[in-house]
């Protein structure tokens, strides 16, 4: 058997050598740590991420994380155990270089769709609409609200009622003189001295009391076919606008200038049913309504913005009569033979405005009427353009009757988008959230979802331990060298 012999001074020059390999070994696992646990920290977070609700991905680009996974509960705890779930299957140490484990989770900070009056909303509406808008879409979208925006308001039923009410009250006051004239022994006084109020076959203003209250009675069974309208209801009191919401500990903030305002409303309009583009979501039918409106059923947030509309008809409509003499003329003579008896040019004056108005109400009747089959109305109409006659209002009383369509012009549609830009991006975000929740509570599988718990935004930290491993031959026994390490990753939709 061959023997042989290690000098000490070539054993120490081997320890030094080992000593060196072995720190260099685990210098680089050290490395590696850092490295690995940054990987599946990114791993763990997006994999959690990505179960995203489906349901409000499917049917308004939404993309949130229901924080209770259909479970009810509140609060990020669940994301925290899912995320350590995901770390430690992908950081299993029996397949991993590195031989780190994670220990614990924790969500830092969160950010729910509906904090700071639901700005998640907006922030994701407006990237939804950014992959898909081009900037001539945006100009249009803010042209149209300045349109809108000039039509200067006029209280034309107010006008009507005044005008109707100044000439029935000298209608009595001739008519009493007539009668005292009759009956009096004065013989200077003679009751033909008293011209008897004439008379018009339709009586424009027997047309507009007929169409205001039939307005009274039900406006949307005077515009469209009532068997039409969807009457589902909903609780207010138990939706997000309406309730205490729970809120998450990130701070969230979104611009407001008039672009992002346009980028918010084009979202709203592509993801969101309205009476005339029904998108077949569950719960409401009128969502774009009901964003205007906020009313606790379709039927009543759909009459708020007919009312709307014909606010803005009624004005654009006097408007146009106004600026074409031979219309003013029509109403001029029918002024004279209606009040023509009085001799006042005050009241004949006052009762052809009220002409004026009670036209350009049934006017705008016929184009609510058009607008809500599909068709479009120009902004302020030309003569050309015009559909009643102010001699035969009472026409109107066919609710088939509306008024000439044309290819140019605004639709219900884009009504809708003014509106829209009447009201803030707050208001319309929290109640695309009730939107969004009544759609959810619709449905078998998301009964218990709630928007004050769906997170878009969290910042997860993941803490990892490691033993030393190559460097330990040299430890005592006693001795227990370990790593700990804290990764963070921020993620957003």
């Amino acid at each position: 058997m061959a023997k042989g012999s290690l000098s000490v001074f070539f054993s120490m020059v081997l320890v030094s050598v080992m000593t060196l390999l072995l720190t260099m070994a685990e210098c680089i696992r050290v490395y590696e740590l850092h490295s690995f646990s940054t990987e599946y920290t990114d791993m763990a977070v997006e994999s959690a991420f990505s179960e995203f609700n489906p349901y409000l991905w499917a049917n308004y680009r939404i993309l949130a994380l229901d924080l209770g996974y259909g479970t009810g509960s509140i609060g990020p705890d669940i994301l925290a155990s899912k995320t350590i779930e995901y770390c430690g299957f992908n950081a299993d140490v029996n397949n991993n270089y590195a031989r780190i484990s994670p220990d614990e989770c924790k969500v830092n900070k969160y950010a729910l769709l509906t904090d700071n009056n639901a700005q998640g909303v907006v922030m994701l509406g407006k990237k939804a609409a950014m992959e898909g808008l081009a900037s001539q879409v945006v100009d249009e979208i803010k042209s149209q609200i300045d349109d809108m925006n000039s039509i200067e308001k006029i209280d034309v039923e107010q006008t009507a009622e005044e005008g109707d009410a100044s000439l029935e009250n000298a209608k009595e006051q001739q008519l009493t003189k007539k009668y005292v004239a009759a009956n009096d022994d004065n013989p200077d006084t003679n009751p033909d001295d008293y011209e008897t109020p004439k008379e018009v076959e339709d009586n424009p203003f027997r047309a507009f009391k007929m169409i205001k209250e039939s307005f009274a009675r039900g406006i949307l069974s005077t515009v469209t076919d009532a068997e039409n309208v969807s009457e589902t209801t909903f609780d207010l009191e138990q939706l997000p606008s309406h309730r205490n919401l729970n809120t998450g500990n990130m701070e969230v903030s979104s611009g407001n200038d008039l672009v992002e305002k346009a980028l918010f409303i084009e979202y709203l309009m592509t993801n969101y049913s309205s009476f005339n583009n029904d998108l077949k979501h569950d719960g409401m039918r009128y969502e774009i309504e009901y964003l205007i409106a906020g009313k606790e059923s379709d039927s009543q947030s759909l009459a708020t913005v007919v009312g709307e509309i014909l606010l803005l008809r009624e004005a654009a409509n006097f408007a146009t009569i106004m600026q074409n003499p031979s219309m003013v003329s029509e109403a001029m003579a029918m002024a004279e033979i209606l009040a023509g008896f009085t001799l006042n040019p005050a009241i004949i004056e006052a009762v052809k405005y009220a002409i004026i108005a009670a036209w350009a109400y049934v006017e705008s009747t016929l184009d609510v009427r058009l607008l809500l089959s599909g068709g479009k109305v120009p902004l302020v109409k030309t003569l050309d353009q015009w559909t009643s006659d102010v001699w035969h209002l009472s026409a109107v009383a066919d609710i088939n009757f509306k008024a000439r369509e044309f290819q140019t012009g605004i639709s219900y549609s884009q009504y809708l988008i003014g509106f829209l830009a009447l009201n803030n991006n707050e208001t319309l975000a929290i109640r695309a959230c009730d939107v969004m929740e009544n759609a959810l509570h619709s449905t078998d599988q998301y009964k218990n979802a709630q928007m004050d718990n769906m997170a878009f935004a969290a910042d997860i930290s993941i803490d990892y331990a490691g033993e030393e491993i190559f460097l330990s031959v040299f430890d005592s026994p006693e001795e227990d060298v370990s790593y700990n390490l804290t990764k963070s990753r921020y993620l957003s939709y």
